[in-house]
Order: C-alpha cells, then sequence, then structure tokens
C-alpha cells in the first residue's frame, strides 16, 4: 500500500522515509527523524555558519596547506588554518565562497592565539563579478576585487572591516610578509540575517514579471537566484512615446511559505554588463512594494498592504543601486513589486530599465504558516476511511489543519528530458536517437472523479469527512505559528480504515433549491449497493451546520424514530439493511447559506459507535431530479432579508411593556463573518444611537433598541428612522424602517 507504513486498520506516516514521500517548501521544513518541523528564519547572521548549504560555498582556493584551510569556516576558534613556512609568500593566501551573494555589514577575521598575528595582509572582497575581454566576453573563473583594504604593523588578534551593506560573494585574505607561525582561526560575514528570497523556486514559490506592454517578459529567477552577475532589466525600445500614456511593470513573489518579515533589500547594481555600457543600465523612476499573507478581499483578489515607496529622485535612476527598506514585522507570503517604464508618456532612458540584481527579503522567527501534501495513497482497494488522527506538539500560539480528498480514477502524466535534463516535448523526444533521450517520469495524478478538498481537520481522530470507500486518497497539512518565538512538530499522521458498510451509496435531497429564510421540509432519497465485504446498515445519522427536526423516515412499509444529537440526529432502523432498497428520510429545516450540505452517515453496530461511512451525493431515485446533497438558494444578492420589528411604537416608560423593539432578520450567503450594523436616526437625518452586531454568518438574528441615544437617555416622542445595513461581496445593502416612540 503506497504512500505510508501499514498497521492493523490504520494508514500511517511516522518515519523520516514516509514523510519523505511529502510534497515540502524546501528550506521552511526539515524532516527529521522526529518528525516533521518548521525551520526558523535567523537574524543578524553570520554567513560563513551555513556556507555548505549553497552550491559553490566553501573554500574556493588556498594557496598553502589546503588541508587545514576548512578550519577557518568551522566555528571553532581552537582550530585554524595555518600556511606553511616553507612556501613562498605568494603561496599565503586563502579565498573564501560564500556560494551566494550577502549584503555584508562586517567581515570580522580571528587570528589563531598560538603565534604572532599576520603583520602585513590585504583583505580583498568581489561581489562575483568576473574579468571582460576586450571582446567584452566574460572570463569564466576569474574574478574582479571591487575593495580591498591593506593591514601594516598589525599586532591584533582581531580585525574587524566595517562594510556599508556590502554585496559579497568571495573574501581573499593573502599575506604581504610571512609571519612565523601565524594562523587564521575563523572569518565571519556579519549578515542582516537569512535571505527568505533564497530557494524561492525549489520551495514550491514562483516570481512571475508582467507589463502593460504586450511582451514576454523572461529572466525572472535572475532576480533571487543568489548571483550579482545574472541580474534582470526590461529592454525599453517597446515603451510607448505616445504622451499621457503611462506604462506599470510588476515583479510578483510568491515564497511559497508564509514568513514574518521586516526588512527587503533590492540589489541593481549591474555586475553582469560591461563596464563601458553601465550607464545605458537603470534602475527606476520610482516604485511601490505591498505584501500579502495571503489573505482575500471579499471580491476573491489578494490583500496588499503596502511597506515602501520610493518616490521619483533622480539619482534612482543609475546613481543609486542599492535600496533598503526596514518594517513592522509582519506575516508575508507574497510581494508585488511595481514600477512605470514610462514618465509623461515618454519611455525609459537607456537600453536597460528595472534593473534587480537581487531581491533579498529578510524576516525573523519560524514560519507562519507552511503547507505539505502527501503522495498519492493506494488503498489495494475500496476501503472505508473512518477518521484522521495525529501525533503532535502545538505549543500555545500554533495550530495544524488537515484536509482530505478521494477518488478511484488515477491517471498518468509523463515528462520528457533529454540526456542533459533539459525537458522536451513528448513529440520532440520521441524523435531523439536512443542514445540521446533522458529519462521520462511518470507521475500519478487525481482522475476527473475526485472530490474536492474536505474542510479541514483540527482535532485529532476526527471523522472523516471525504466520500468513502474509494481506492485512493490524498492529505494536505497547513501548520500555523502565530508567533514566530514557537512552532508546531508534526511527528505521526494516520487514517483509520476498516471494511465498507455498504459497497456504494448514492443520496439526493428534494427539494434541492428553496427560498431562504423559509422553513421547508426536505427528503433525503438513499440507495446503497453491498458486496461480500459490506457489513450492512443498523442506523442512520444525519449532521448539518443548521438545525434540523426529523420528520419521518421510511423504507418499504417500515418506519422509525429519531434521537436528536449535537450534529443533527441519528435514526435507528428497523432492521439491519443489506439490499438495494430505497430509504427515504424527512426532516424540517430552514436556510440561511447558499449550497447548505446534509451530510448522511451509515452506521453499523456491530463495528462501534466511532465507524461510520458517508453517503455520496448521486442520484438514488427516479422519483425526483436532484442528485444533489447541498441546498442552493435563488441567485441575487440580497444579504438581509425577512427583517421584521416585534412592535413599530416603542414606549420606554419602565412598565416592562413596549420598553424595546426586537429587531429580527436574515442574513443569507454569508460564510466569512461580518458584522451588521443598524442606526437610529431622527427625521433630520442626526445620529441618535448606533448597534452593532459584530462578525455574524449566514443565520436568524435579533438586535434590540430600549429607545436610549448614545449617553443612554431616553429620547423625545416622536418618529425615528432605523437603518439596518451589512456588507455583501458587491454591495452594501441597507433596509430602512420607521419606528414611533411614544410615553
Amino acid at each position: 500500500m503506497a504512500g505510508g507504513g501499514v498497521e492493523a486498520e490504520r494508514i500511517s506516516f511516522n518515519t523520516r522515509s514516509d514523510w519523505e514521500q511529502w510534497t515540502w517548501p524546501v528550506g521552511a521544513v526539515e524532516i527529521t527523524r522526529n518528525g516533521v518541523q518548521l525551520v526558523p528564519v535567523r537574524k543578524n547572521t553570520n554567513a560563513v555558519s551555513d556556507i555548505s548549504d549553497f552550491v559553490g560555498g566553501g573554500i574556493r582556493q588556498a594557496g598553502s596547506n589546503s588541508a587545514q584551510a576548512k578550519w577557518i569556516l568551522d566555528g571553532d576558534a581552537g582550530t585554524a588554518w595555518h600556511p606553511s613556512a616553507i612556501d613562498d609568500v605568494e603561496g599565503w593566501f586563502i579565498e573564501i565562497d560564500l556560494g551566494r551573494v550577502v549584503t555584508a555589514r562586517e567581515i570580522r577575521i580571528q587570528f589563531a592565539e598560538d603565534a604572532e598575528p599576520l603583520e602585513f595582509f590585504s583583505v580583498l572582497i568581489s561581489n562575483g563579478e568576473p574579468v571582460f575581454t576586450n571582446a567584452l566576453v566574460p572570463i569564466e573563473g576569474t574574478l574582479v576585487y571591487g575593495t580591498s583594504e591593506r593591514f601594516g604593523f598589525n599586532n591584533r588578534y582581531e580585525i574587524v572591516i566595517p562594510l556599508e551593506d556590502e554585496p559579497v560573494r568571495v573574501v581573499r585574505l593573502e599575506a604581504k610578509e610571512k609571519t612565523e607561525g601565524a594562523g587564521i582561526a575563523e572569518l565571519m560575514v556579519s549578515t542582516p540575517g537569512d535571505n527568505i528570497a533564497l530557494g524561492i523556486i525549489e520551495r514550491g514559490g514562483s516570481i512571475e514579471l508582467s507589463t502593460d506592454q504586450q511582451q514576454i517578459l523572461s529572466g525572472a529567477e535572475n532576480l533571487a537566484d543568489g548571483d550579482l552577475v545574472t541580474f534582470w532589466a526590461m529592454t525599453t525600445y517597446h515603451q510607448t512615446e505616445e504622451e499621457g500614456i503611462e506604462v506599470f511593470n510588476r515583479v510578483f513573489f510568491d515564497l511559497g511559505a508564509q514568513y514574518w518579515a521586516d526588512h527587503i533589500f533590492s540589489v541593481g547594481d549591474p555586475v553582469g554588463a560591461p563596464t563601458n555600457r553601465r550607464s545605458s543600465f537603470n534602475n527606476f523612476f520610482w516604485y511601490r512594494i505591498s505584501v500579502s499573507d495571503g489573505s482575500l478581499a471579499p471580491d476573491g483578489t489578494l490583500r496588499w498592504e503596502e511597506v515602501a515607496f520610493m518616490p521619483h529622485l533622480q539619482e534612482n535612476l543609475n546613481e543609486a543601486r542599492r535600496f533598503e527598506h526596514v518594517f513592522a514585522l509582519r506575516r508575508i507570503r507574497y510581494v508585488r513589486h511595481l514600477f512605470p517604464s514610462s514618465q509623461g508618456g515618454q519611455r525609459a532612458p537607456g537600453t536597460r530599465f528595472g534593473l534587480i540584481s537581487e531581491f533579498q527579503i529578510y524576516g525573523e522567527g519560524h514560519p507562519a504558516e507552511v503547507e505539505m501534501a502527501s503522495p498519492l495513497i493506494d488503498m489495494g482497494d475500496a476501503s472505508n476511511i473512518t477518521a484522521v488522527s495525529w501525533d503532535n506538539d502545538l505549543p500555545a500560539g500554533t495550530r495544524m489543519e488537515v484536509r482530505s480528498r478521494t477518488g478511484n480514477e488515477v491517471l498518468e502524466e509523463k515528462r520528457y528530458f533529454d540526456k542533459s535534463g533539459k525537458e522536451q516535448t513528448q513529440r520532440k523526444w520521441e524523435k531523439t536517437p536512443a542514445t540521446l533521450r533522458g529519462p521520462v517520469e511518470v507521475t500519478r495524478i487525481p482522475g476527473g472523479d475526485w472530490s474536492a478538498w474536505s474542510d479541514p481537520y483540527v482535532e485529532s481522530g476526527e471523522f472523516f469527512r471525504s466520500p468513502s470507500p474509494r481506492d485512493h486518497a490524498l492529505l494536505h497539512v497547513r501548520l500555523f505559528a502565530d508567533d514566530p518565538v514557537v512552532a508546531p512538530t508534526l511527528s505521526a499522521l494516520h487514517l483509520e480504515v476498516g471494511r465498507p458498510i455498504a459497497a456504494q451509496t448514492r443520496g439526493e435531497i428534494f427539494p434541492a433549491k428553496v427560498t431562504p429564510g423559509e422553513e421547508e421540509i426536505f427528503t433525503y432519497y438513499v440507495r446503497s449497493t453491498f458486496d461480500h465485504s459490506s457489513q450492512g446498515i443498523d442506523r442512520l445519522q444525519l449532521s448539518a451546520r443548521v438545525p434540523v427536526e426529523f420528520v419521518g423516515l421510511q423504507i418499504g412499509d417500515k418506519s422509525a424514530v429519531a434521537v436528536a444529537t449535537e450534529e443533527g440526529f441519528r435514526v435507528d432502523l428497523p432492521l439491519r439493511l443489506r439490499t438495494e432498497e430505497l430509504v427515504k428520510l424527512s426532516f424540517r429545516s430552514t436556510i440561511y447559506q447558499n449550497q447548505t450540505r446534509f451530510d448522511l452517515f451509515l452506521v453499523n453496530d456491530n463495528l462501534g459507535q466511532d465507524i461510520r461511512q458517508r453517503v455520496d451525493a448521486g442520484d438514488a431515485t427516479e422519483m425526483v431530479d436532484s442528485e444533489t446533497i447541498s441546498i442552493a438558494l435563488p441567485v441575487t444578492g440580497q444579504v438581509l432579508s425577512n427583517l421584521s420589528l416585534s412592535s413599530e411604537l416603542l414606549t420606554p416608560n419602565g412598565d416592562g411593556i413596549g420598553d424595546e423593539i426586537r429587531i429580527t432578520f436574515d442574513l443569507l450567503k454569508v460564510m466569512t463573518p461580518r458584522a451588521v450594523k443598524a442606526d437610529v436616526l431622527d427625521l433630520a437625518m442626526r445620529h441618535v444611537r448606533a448597534l452593532e452586531l459584530p462578525g455574524s454568518t449566514a443565520g436568524r438574528y435579533t438586535m434590540t433598541w430600549d429607545g436610549t441615544d448614545e449617553r443612554g437617555n431616553v429620547v423625545c416622542p416622536g418618529s425615528y428612522l432605523l437603518r439596518v445595513r451589512t456588507e455583501g461581496d458587491s454591495r452594501t445593502q441597507v433596509i430602512n424602517r420607521i419606528v414611533a416612540v411614544a410615553y
């Protein structure tokens, strides 16, 4: 059975190899022997401490005693690189490649204390820029050292070289004269912290480029690859010169996980361009940076918050090349960088514009939210999944959600590669000689009969919400940290499985469309089929998010009674059902929310109360044309309905009769909590009293007014306008009523 360890009636993910089958945001999540853990983002780090995590990071070269060179990177001041006394002074040098360009605040060198420190030496710094030939071709493997510092008559064991947020990729130290026995114990490069932007693509995020003009933009990966030489900039020849038309461009980052971030740094040095052409490579007129935590506005788009604005300054074009923005720590999943490439209708100057060599994002603490997806779980046979459970550690300020999908159909998705690893079309791959063909990657993906993702499971042991029995399943996990100091851990995740109660079920409700706020009697038609492994049905359980009242049940000429439960009600069948017989279950309810779902579960007493099987939506009978278990409301923009007053006359004299008015109304189709407000105005439209029902979803509600104003004083006799309002997705709905006050 693929996708997890199998125990008796349980599928488990509880070993390192189990979890490594999942898809997770690389760098934000770490898989250990203890399970899944979140990786914290560090502030004020030494770029040498994790140098081995980056391709090319480490000792670039050492002119002497290369076997000891690694000791200046090990974080141990008791070990050191000592150049050999028999080597010429020209060999007394060492180069450290950080594996990526960093924004450096200082370089700190510690000399070994078992001898005198180097007396005469130089420290050279490169941002990774290569040397260009006369033909303006970069020479591979070469470096330009743009910054150097010479030291003479040194007697200090620790040297600190302050830097003003300078891009650093390689540090070279070379002796000018020998100092007997001298050695370097540690070299440290101080940075603002871990750069969240690095590894976006590997993490499952993305970088997208777009422009108002019809032009395909490429090279987005260069913006956050840790290499200053590979930059991104727009060509400007396509921009309009039509007066009055401004052209806007966008860089969109999906970080692949939600982080706590407070610092953005944009480097715009055209390092990869020949020196004599760099003046034509420009940065910005002005720009705006906005961030989003992934939450949605009522219209379904991302909610954005501006965190940085760079005004239109002449030096921003090509004099200023580094742009830094610090803001309050907040959750960030997406970053949007907006800038124009025309000003006053005129195109940007130069040949390239909007230059970004590296976009760096810094923060602190554990990721605020990460997502993980399971591999396709093959049940081996149509098994009934009854519950989801897990073992985790959730400190205060953390939480976890699990969702599920199930289905029977599985498709194969193929990707074709040549021998060098470059992806090809299937047609091109088939025409390629066999000796030049690369591998074919086959991924199994859900087919057309799969369910949508379930509502989240938030407590271990909850009943399974996706259709079952099914041949395959998928799981999705979200881990949250509302405080960057703490983080959840997940050590095991289990699916509880068993034999099906019925081989297949089909259920449909009639009527499938009703008037909101009006009580209706519904009939749930259910038909089940059974095979040799089916257990049979003893009981039905109806579960709903709205109040329900049992009306009756009919199986042939037999009936039954029901018992109310917290979720709805349960009905014990008059006999164990093991035949394909139609069951008619009637109940009474009032609907306020579009697509209100009624879930019906099959139960077999022999299996215990914790085992149940959900009824699938489908064609149970020809008597009705429904095939749904969700009730729809008419398509209107109405969110307030059936507003009524307990009386149109208010007599607030304290005699207990007519001292307050009850305002009753239905709130419709509202899933995200929102406030309902009622304002009392006099006939001159002056404000008298404000009432509010905060955080409400679809349902019937009541507000009261006792005839007093905002100060608690009883209002004067007369007529008042009662204005009830709430915001829908597309408009604000208002209902007005007149109320009379008398004594």
